[in-house]
This record gives C-alpha cells, sequence and structure tokens, in this order.
C-alpha cells in the first residue's frame, strides 16, 4: 500500500476539522493520536507512512484509521488482500529478526501442537537469539494442555542442576552418573524439553563423560539428552559452540545474529526513530538480540521472558543491584551512579532502557522491577558498600545511611553522623530498624540522633522522637538518661508550658548528673541546658539572664546551635552588631542552623530598615531550608517574611505571590494539630493586600485567621500573642479603607473623620489600654500601634501626642526616623511647617545612620525614604515651581523609589491644590504642554510626572491627560 499517496489524497477530500489536542483532522499529529488510542505505536507512524517500516500490527491498525477517514470523505479504499493467519502469534523480535528463528519457532511448535516429538539444534554465538527463542517457544508451549515442558540451562557448573550422585573417580562411573543425571532430567511424556548449553559445561568440576572419554558439551547434549528422549517427548538443543557434535542427530539451524539492516528496521518500527539514530543504536549494541529487543521495548516486561532472562546480562544485573540497594527510592543521578560505581551515562542503551523518566531522576522499568528479586545478597550488599565508600554528597545523605542500615554496620553508620550531623535528617525512616539491630552504646548513639533531629525542627511529638527520648532514658548511664530529659524540657518550652520546662530542668537526677564528672554527653546536656534557661529567660523578659545563659562558656559544647541562640538574644536587647556577628557566625556546615540563621537576619534586617538586604537573606533562607530538609512550617515563615520585605520595596503585587507559595506549603486547616502556624500566615498576608488596596479581602483573611488562632490547641501564649496582631492589622484595614489610600508610602493621616476612622480608633485603643507584655515583640507591636493610632486620627493635636509616645520607644535609627516622620505628618495637619522640616530633617539623619556599624551594602528603605520626600514637598509647596522640580530630581535620583512616585506626586498635588494660590499656573510652568481639562490639577500632576518617568525625563512637550 502506497500510504504516502493515500494519505495526501484523503487530507484533499477531507473536510477540515480542528480537534483540541490532537490538531486538524488526518494530519500526522492526528493520526500519532489516534494510532495511539487504538493501542498502537504513535512513534512508528512516519516510518510506516514515509518508510513502510513498521509491525504488521501498527500497519493494520493505520489502515483501519485511513478506511474509516476514506469512508468519511465519499472515497472508500479498496479492501486489502487477507493476511493468512501464522500458525503461532510472533513477538517482535522473531517477526522482524530472521527468517532462521522464525522457522526454528513456526516448525518446533507446529510439530509439538500436531502430536509430534520434534528434535531440533540451533547453534549460534552470544546474543543470536538462543534465548529469546527458548524464551518464546516454553511461553506458547505452556498454552497447551496436558503437556510438560521443562527448561534446563546448562551453563558452567552444572552438578546442582542435574542433581548429579557422584560415583567415583573412574571414566566409567562419571560417566554413569552423568548419563543417569541426564536420564532423570527427561520430562515424562508427552513433553518437551527445551535446553540451553554453553562452552563451559562442567560436572564436580571434571568435563562432560562417556564411557569412552571426555565429550565435548554439545555432544554430551546431543548423545544424553537429545538421543536418548523416548517416544512423546519433544527436544530442542540451543548449543553455544556445536563443536564436536555428531551428525545426523537432529536438524541444525544456524542462528546468527540480527543484520544490521534487520537491526535498523527492527528499531526504527519500534522506537520511531531516524535511520541515523537507529544505526548508532545497532552499533552501541553490537547487534546482539536480547539488547535490541530490552531496547526496543523501552523496559517493558516481555510476557515469554522470565526475570532471570534480564539478569543474565552482566550490564542489566550490575543495574538491578544497584537499584535494589537503594530500596525503592526515586534514582537520583548520585546515589544511583554511586550504587553502580560508574555514572548513569557509562551504562549501555539497552540497560538504561530500564529506566523511565522521572522529574528527580529515574524509575525502574516494570521488567527491571520484577526482576530485583532476583538480585544475589551478595551483590546487592556489594552495591552497597560502594554507596557507603563514595565521597560526601548532599544528594547521597538518605542513600547512604539506608546502605549503612541495609548492611547492619551501625557502628560505621554512628560514625559517619557523628562527622556529618546534619545528616542525621534522614536517619528517623531507619529508627524502627536501628531499634531492633544496634546495641549498647551505638544504639543510644543513633537514638541522640534522631531525638535531636526531630528536636531542631520543633518535632517533639513525633512518635519516632518520643521513643528515641524514651530509649535514652532506659540507659544505666545518668549523662544519657540527663541529656534526654533536657531534650523533654526544650519540648515543654516549645509547647509554651514555661513552668513544665523550669521543672523539668530542676529535676534531681539532671541536676545531679549535670554535677558529675565531665562526660560528653554531660557536656552536650548542660549545653543545651543552658539554652533552654536562655529561652525561660527570654520568656520572662530577663535578657540579662538570657545574656548569661548564652555566654556561659559550657554552651561551647552546643556548637552552630549555641552560635544561633547568641544572635538570637542579641537581637532581642537590641546589639544589633553582636546579633548580625553571631547570626553570620554560624558555619554553613549547618545547613538547617544556617538557613535559621539567615531567616533572623533577614527578619533584623527588615527591622532596622534594610529591606533589601533582608529580602536576600530571606529568599536565600528559604532555599536553604528547602534544602536542608526543614520543616514546611519553617520555610513558609522564610517566604511570608520575604514577601514583606517586597512590600516595604514597592512590590506587593510579587509579595502576594510569595505570600501565597508560602501559604501553599501548610496547606489546609491546621499544621500538626497545631493551628497557630496557619492562621500567623493568613495574618501576614493582611497588609499585602492592603498595599494592593483590597482591604475588603483583607478584613475576610483576619477573620480566618482569628478563627484559627480561636481553637484549642498547643502554643496558647503564641497564640494569644497573633491574635493581637491580627487584630491591630484589622485596625489598619479599616484605617486604610477610611484614609482612601492603599498601605504604602507615603500615607498621609485625615484632615476629616469617616466611620471606618473611627472604628480603627476605638480597636487601638483597646489594644493600647490592656498592660503591655514583656518581650521585645511585644515593644515593637505596641510602637507601630501608637504610630497607626496617630494616622487614624483627623486632630492633629491629638496624632502629635500619639506620635510623642512612639518617640520614646524608639530604639535604634529606622525606628526614630518613622517617629520622626509621623510627627512631621501631624505637625503639617496643624500648619507648623517649619517645625515639620526639623523633625523632617532629623528623620533624614537617622535613615543615613540606618547602615551604621552593620556589615553588608549600604541599604535603606525606599519607600520611607518616598515619604520622606512627599513630607518635605507638603511643608514647601508655597514655593510651587522650585519645589516641584527638586521634587522631580529627587525622585529621578533613585531608582528604587520608582513604585512610590506615584503617591509622593499624590501627596504634592493634594498640597499644591490646597495650599499654593495659583496651582494651575505652577503646574502650566512644569509641563508647558499642558492644557485644562476635566482633571484636578493634583491628578493632572501624577499622571503627567508618571508618563514622564517612563520615557527619558522630559517635561516638556505632554498634552492634557
Amino acid at each position: 500500500m502506497d500510504w504516502k499517496a493515500t494519505l495526501a489524497d484523503l487530507r484533499l477530500h477531507l473536510p477540515p476539522r480542528h480537534e483540541p489536542g490532537r490538531g486538524l483532522r488526518g494530519s500526522l499529529r492526528w493520526l500519532e493520536a489516534e494510532l495511539r488510542e487504538r493501542g498502537g505505536n504513535p512513534a512508528a507512524l512516519r516510518n510506516i507512512v514515509y518508510r513502510d517500516v513498521g509491525t504488521p500490527r501498527d500497519k493494520a491498525l493505520l489502515r483501519g484509521i485511513l478506511a474509516d477517514l476514506a469512508r468519511e470523505a465519499g472515497r472508500p479504499l479498496e479492501a486489502a488482500p487477507p493476511d493468512p493467519a501464522p500458525p503461532a502469534p510472533l513477538s517482535p523480535e522473531l517477526e522482524l529478526l530472521g527468517r532462521a528463528k522464525k522457522r526454528a519457532y513456526k516448525q518446533f511448535l507446529a510439530g509439538v501442537r500436531a502430536g509430534r516429538s520434534p528434535r531440533l539444534i540451533v547453534t549460534g554465538r552470544p546474543g543470536a537469539g538462543k534465548t529469546v527463542l527458548l524464551d518464546h517457544l516454553e511461553w506458547a508451549l505452556g498454552e497447551v494442555p496436558g503437556l510438560s515442558v521443562r527448561r534446563l540451562g546448562l551453563e558452567g557448573e552444572v552438578a546442582d542442576v542435574l542433581g548429579l550422585v557422584p560415583a567415583g573417580t573412574s571414566w566409567a562411573g562419571q560417566a554413569a552418573a552423568q548419563a543417569e543425571a541426564a536420564r532423570r532430567a527427561l520430562p515424562p511424556a508427552p513433553g518437551v524439553l527445551l535446553v540451553r548449553v554453553t562452552a563451559d559445561v562442567r560436572f564436580g568440576g571434571e568435563s562432560p563423560r562417556s564411557p569412552d572419554g571426555p565429550l565435548t558439551p554439545a555432544a554430551w547434549a546431543a548423545e544424553h539428552l537429545l538421543r536418548p528422549a523416548p517416544p512423546g517427548v519433544a527436544v530442542l538443543l540451543a548449543l553455544e559452540d556445536a563443536a564436536g557434535l555428531p551428525s545426523g542427530v537432529a536438524e541444525v539451524i544456524d542462528l546468527r545474529p540480527p543484520t544490521l539492516a534487520e537491526a535498523r528496521a527492527y528499531l526504527m518500527a519500534r522506537l520511531g526513530v531516524s535511520r541515523e539514530r537507529a544505526d548508532a543504536l545497532v552499533r552501541e549494541t553490537g547487534r546482539h538480540l536480547d539488547r535490541l529487543a530490552l531496547l526496543a521495548a523501552g523496559g517493558d516486561p516481555d510476557p515469554a521472558a522470565p526475570p532471570a532472562r534480564l539478569l543474565s546480562d552482566p550490564d542489566v544485573r550490575r543495574l538491578a543491584a544497584a537499584v535494589s540497594a537503594l530500596e525503592g527510592r526515586t534514582l537520583c543521578p548520585e546515589p544511583l551512579g554511586a550504587a553502580l560505581g560508574v555514572e548513569v551515562a557509562a551504562l549501555p542503551p539497552h540497560a538504561r532502557a530500564l529506566l523511565h523518566p522521572h522529574p528527580q531522576g529515574w524509575t525502574p522499568a516494570p521488567a527491571l522491577a520484577a526482576a530485583l528479586a532476583g538480585v544475589p545478597t551478595a551483590e546487592r550488599d556489594a552495591a552497597r558498600r560502594r554507596l557507603t565508600a563514595a565521597p560526601p554528597h548532599p544528594a547521597l545523605a538518605a542513600a547512604r545511611l539506608a546502605a549503612f542500615a541495609g548492611l547492619g554496620k551501625w557502628e560505621a553508620l554512628a560514625r559517619w553522623l557523628a562527622a556529618h550531623p546534619d545528616e542525621a535528617r534522614h536517619l528517623p525512616p531507619l529508627w524502627p530498624r536501628v531499634r531492633r539491630g544496634a546495641a549498647g552504646e551505638v544504639r543510644e548513639a543513633l537514638a541522640r540522633a534522631v531525638a535531636a533531629h526531630h528536636a531542631g525542627r520543633g518535632e517533639y511529638d513525633d512518635p519516632g522522637a518520643r521513643d528515641a527520648l524514651f530509649t535514652l532514658l532506659e540507659s544505666g548511664r545518668a549523662a544519657v538518661r540527663a541529656w534526654a530529659r533536657v531534650k523533654l524540657a526544650e519540648s515543654s518550652v516549645d509547647a509554651g508550658n514555661f513552668e513544665a520546662a523550669k521543672a523539668g530542668l530542676n529535676h534531681p537526677d539532671l541536676c545531679a548528673a549535670l554535677a558529675g564528672p565531665p562526660d560528653p554527653w554531660q557536656a552536650a546536656a548542660q549545653a543545651d541546658a543552658l539554652l533552654v534557661e536562655a529561652a525561660l529567660a527570654r520568656w520572662r523578659g530577663d535578657l540579662t539572664a538570657a545574656t548569661r545563659a548564652v555566654t556561659d562558656p559550657r554552651t561551647a559544647a552546643g556548637g552552630a546551635r549555641a552560635e544561633l541562640w547568641r544572635g538570637l538574644v542579641a537581637k532581642d536587647r537590641g546589639d544589633w552588631e553582636a546579633a548580625l556577628r553571631g547570626l553570620r557566625g554560624v558555619p554553613e556546615s549547618s545547613p538547617l542552623l544556617s538557613a535559621r540563621a539567615r531567616y533572623q537576619e533577614g527578619d533584623l534586617r527588615l527591622r532596622l530598615g534594610q529591606p533589601h538586604g533582608a529580602l536576600d537573606a530571606l529568599t536565600e533562607a528559604a532555599g536553604r531550608l528547602e534544602a536542608a530538609g526543614g520543616s514546611a512550617e519553617e520555610q513558609a515563615r522564610a517566604l511570608a517574611r520575604a514577601a514583606t520585605a517586597l512590600r516595604r520595596l514597592g512590590r506587593p503585587a510579587e509579595g502576594l505571590e510569595r505570600w501565597r507559595s508560602a501559604l501553599a506549603l501548610l496547606g489546609d486547616g491546621t499544621w500538626d494539630g497545631d493551628a497557630v502556624p496557619r492562621a500567623r500566615l493568613l495574618s501576614e498576608g493582611v497588609p499585602l493586600l492592603l498595599a494592593l488596596a483590597r482591604p475588603d479581602e483583607a478584613l475576610a483573611l483576619a477573620a480566618e485567621a482569628r478563627r484559627l488562632l480561636a481553637r484549642p490547641g498547643p502554643r496558647r501564649p503564641e497564640a494569644a500573642y497573633r491574635t493581637r496582631r491580627t487584630d491591630y492589622r484589622v485596625a489598619l484595614a479599616y484605617l486604610t479603607r477610611g484614609a482612601g489610600l492603599p498601605y504604602l508610602q507615603p500615607f498621609a493621616g485625615p484632615t476629616a473623620d469617616h466611620p471606618d476612622l473611627a472604628h480603627a480608633r476605638a480597636l487601638l485603643d483597646h489594644l493600647l489600654a490592656a498592660p503591655a507584655a514583656p518581650g521585645d515583640r511585644e515593644e515593637v507591636l505596641r510602637f507601630d500601634q501608637w504610630l497607626s493610632r496617630a494616622l487614624a486620627d483627623p486632630d492633629p493635636r491629638q496624632a502629635l501626642e500619639f506620635t510623642g509616645r512612639a518617640l520614646d520607644l524608639t530604639d535604634h535609627p529606622y525606628a526614630g526616623a518613622q517617629a520622626h516622620a509621623l510627627h512631621a505628618e501631624a505637625l503639617l495637619r496643624a500648619g507648623r511647617e517649619e517645625e515639620a522640616l526639623g523633625h523632617i530633617n532629623r528623620a533624614h539623619a537617622l535613615l543615613r545612620r540606618v547602615q551604621t556599624g552593620l556589615p553588608g551594602p549600604p541599604d535603606a528603605d525606599p519607600g520611607l525614604t518616598a515619604g520622606l520626600l512627599a513630607l518635605e514637598a507638603r511643608a514647601t509647596i508655597t514655593d510651587g515651581l522650585p519645589t516641584l522640580r527638586w521634587l522631580r530630581g529627587a525622585l529621578a535620583a533613585d531608582p528604587a523609589l520608582a513604585p512610590f512616585r506615584p503617591g509622593v506626586w499624590r501627596e504634592a498635588g493634594r498640597a499644591l491644590e490646597e495650599r499654593h494660590p495659583q496651582p494651575e499656573a505652577v503646574l502650566r510652568a512644569l509641563h508647558p504642554g499642558w492644557e485644562p481639562g476635566p482633571w484636578r490639577v493634583c491628578d493632572a500632576l501624577v499622571l503627567l510626572e508618571t508618563a514622564s518617568s517612563r520615557t527619558d525625563g522630559e517635561a516638556s512637550g505632554y498634552a492634557a491627560p
């Protein structure tokens, strides 16, 4: 059939119709989709159409598709001549790879089915197809009822295979024993014996024998298995070497490897590859039939091939051992290569065909998965040893620990973790095996690693963590029990149960152990106990005691964790340089702790008014937490704070996307039974929506956060703080809705009241009336509340009182700059421009000091800078044109101010309208091309200046917006 011409004719007469996802009806893309739906191989389509190369089945399916299209076009195809039914179904290997194999298969199978007892010998070198032939014959004969089919593989030492009973050392005795073993191997009639014989056959280390002397393996098989077979028993011998074969014993068919043309056509039909690619693959496989079949099947199991056929190939066997050693894990390149001992790319194509693509690497093809159970234990353990001996690499960590466990090398596992403690995050899944297999001090060391890992992630209630801790509490060594009791005290701190934590530290057993003789466990317990004491002191607001605890020399045993705590306590007490020094001192060799340190650094830089540096640190922290196995809660917290940094930089839309990514990490509802993490994130999303002028959505978000925080659960003090912070953000929502402004700099206080402003004031007054809770974050929250209370009040005298309260709370330059800026804003509303300018200048000076003494490049909050420019423009707007020209230059000088320019010009335009006697004239002087229209002067100024900023900054020549 001329496929190409038929298809071209049909395309001319088919009505054009496009089908979604499949293309134009009758196109090659459409035909591939249709062939796939009908069970064919879509990759074979182009080879059939353009080269007439393909399997009979794919060709028949394609003809059926074309016949359907022809009827639709009114041009029915001529009936295809009927194909003669084959005597038995042929596999693609037999169909496409050589007439000799097809003849042997059909001839032998037909003889057995006809009730005869055929005798046949096939010969050929490795890869000629003997095993494939025997596999398919065994499979087909298994369908014949009442037939006994026996298969033998005679390779190397065969004494055990044949059940040889030793009979002395004489030739005659050996020959008789071998003959008896062969007789027992024959199946009962009716039956079939399929035998594969290699050239290295040995019986108990001796060569095959006859009473007259040695025989070649081929001669022995012919004389002892084929010739004496009784009537009703068919025999097929597959010989690797036909040397010594007696003549006339049976028909001999010589099997040859597929020719280049046969192999090429086979791969083109099965894989749909080009001629050039098929030739390259044939060269790599060496025209080895088994390997070509594997390659073409793409790792799908051949129903006729037992798993042992796969494992007979040395490359596949090595791959199977490596996959087995990885114990069902995703086959990532590094661990699989380590278990193999070579890179995966070094495997030949037929072995690589047994690996199916996966986003992280590969998964084993079904045929390979089925063969894994047949991998010898010694070979699997050899692959495990290769894994354990590989150089350190993060991608190998989980597989390496599992390999140690699989080998039962518990001491080696403990030594490895002592040298690479961060890899203990992969130990918890192995804990049940450790508990069963390890003993004594080794089990205690591994239990400590499991408990410490869970404690570092705050997973104190994890069943594995609890089991590991109680394993340690059962120890006969007091120092070991002491370490476990400190971890229990830590768990109480994490749950907010501070009294229980204090009682745990004062337990008599713990106090006695800590006072005992020095011991590595005792030193670690003492260091951790001091950090628990620091946590309790932070809770009480006693930063002096917290500092004393974290700077105690005995915390040196705490390593990177103690360094992190020193940074945290310094951050709490306002020693910013010491805080950054401590946080940056956490080594990257502790990936999880260093990631947490970067998060704390980012949070600190946000507080100090360095949003660029904060964004960098928080983004890096989120990436490091993911790579180091940090909890979803930690990753989400870092992403949410990065979203806040983006909002401070004037990029709230980007911030909202980052916040949504954070929320997605926690899923719906609670996180591990705790509603606080999700509620915290929902609450942090409120300012982002307010910056995008979406206060109604922000209120709905706050309501959901409050609903979650009201649930009973752990961490009630934390939930109480988050509720207060959420209520403050509800007040912000009413403030922004009442003011009619997005929650971005510049944000001016109101000159007239509004019901939403009144409600915001009531909420803030209620929050401020409550006694101040102890703690640094509570002071920061109260500072923000005083500033927001000033912005919500239309009475500037009241606003000045509130900003004065905020000024009393400032503890660093950025907070001072914020408070002075809002004090100036209230003064401007009160008509006291000269005093306002003094506070504006003071705020500018403080903003320049933000970087003083801190590591990192210069970094200042562009939002606050824009707010100060807007305030200065309002204070000097009576100067008219010089003020606006100065403002334009100041805004153009710093690209970071770009997101805030519309707001700055909005405030300048309002001031121009309200306080300058001739606002239109000033605007026309700034923009000579402007003509009055339906816009107010303030709106025209914003539109004209933002249009100017999008070009080269030239002001003239713009028509009215």
